[in-house]
């Protein structure tokens, strides 16, 4: 299941959980995330930082002396079923000024339809492209050193997501990566074209 500090996964056809890491789609939850174009943002991951822990212990580290009981990594993604979106969510500019959000918090703080997610499940295949830790792959070099002022949580490829919800990086081609900041004060995601 674990390799160099990577876990891999792929997706539960199962009833989600609260406690699970859950990928999916969600335009309805509570206490919207607004765009910088007044576009409400949807809720693309739900990662609780004691089971992220629990599956990936090489974050132990990066987490002691913080405090995170009960807390959660909420990934928000700019998505139009109708219209083109992925510059908004490819461009690290657009990003940071919150057409992509990661904010952490307390793990009720934004309430979702959970059966509108998948969650993962950690596997042994180490050819698949999701993983959580290690270091980022196919990352496309960038102005940033993301390794220092970010912890690398994960990267989701396109076509890993159940159908359902595999359109939510635009092309099933592409790269979702997690990152956040080292003090837990938010981060950042954003999709590549691989």
């Amino acid at each position: 299941m674990e390799k160099n500090g990577y876990v891999n996964f792929n997706f539960l056809d199962s009833k989600p959980n609260i406690n699970n890491i859950l990928v999916g789609l969600d335009l309805d939850y509570s206490n919207k995330v607004i765009a910088p174009d007044g576009h409400e943002l949807a809720l693309v991951a739900f990662i609780p930082i004691e089971n992220l822990l629990t599956i990936a212990p090489q974050f132990k580290t990066d987490f002691q002396d913080m405090e995170y009981k009960d807390k959660a990594i909420y990934v928000f993604s700019y998505y139009d079923k109708e219209d083109y979106f992925l510059d908004y969510i490819t461009e690290i500019d657009d990003a940071i000024q919150g057409y992509t959000k990661v904010i952490i918090g307390d793990k009720n703080q934004f309430k979702f339809n959970l059966d509108k997610f998948y969650p993962i499940n950690p596997i042994e295949n180490l050819d698949e492209m999701s993983f959580l830790g290690g270091q980022p792959e196919y990352l496309q070099q960038e102005s940033y050193d993301f390794l220092e002022k970010y912890i690398f949580i994960g990267q989701i490829l396109g076509m890993d997501l159940p159908e359902e919800v595999n359109e939510i990086f635009y092309l099933t081609e592409n790269i979702g990566y997690i990152f956040i900041n080292r003090d837990l004060s938010g981060g950042l995601f954003f999709v590549q074209t691989t």
